[in-house]
């Protein structure tokens, strides 16, 4: 039997192709810039993380926690936008600092932190509670 989880997912990666075929229908496709960044970066989020924000705006648990729904979205957000740092500024500096490693050192530390965020929430669910 299907999960709730796969269905979703299957409906979020199908909006996301539909997304990209609206796109190319209004010849927005072939473009450069921030359009074309602007689309690609809202496909993957659609396919990423379309359907964990379903699923946690409307409560279901289903294999993941609500509250790890939400920790994953907040960390796919933040490297969303530091790869738009990275694509739409790239050559671009910030004082002495250029906007590329600025971007890659946000998405280095959304990857960590949502990692460590992660397996010290697992870490206390495995633990028994003590009052």
């Amino acid at each position: 039997m299907v999960s709730r989880d796969t269905s979703v997912h299957v409906g979020a990666v199908l909006v996301a192709l539909a997304l990209l075929g609206a796109v190319e229908v209004a010849g927005l496709g072939s473009t450069s810039g921030p359009a074309s960044l602007g689309i690609a970066l809202a496909v993957y989020g659609l396919v990423l993380g379309g359907s964990h924000l379903y699923l946690a705006v409307r409560g279901e648990d289903g294999l993941v926690p609500v509250s790890a729904r939400w920790r994953y979205l907040a960390a796919l957000v933040v490297f969303a936008l530091a790869l738009a740092i990275i694509g739409y500024g790239g050559g671009r500096t910030l004082g002495p600092v250029s906007l590329e490693t600025v971007g890659t050192v946000v998405a280095a530390l959304a990857v960590v932190g949502y990692l460590a965020v992660e397996s010290v929430s697992g870490y206390r669910a495995t633990r028994p509670e003590t009052d």
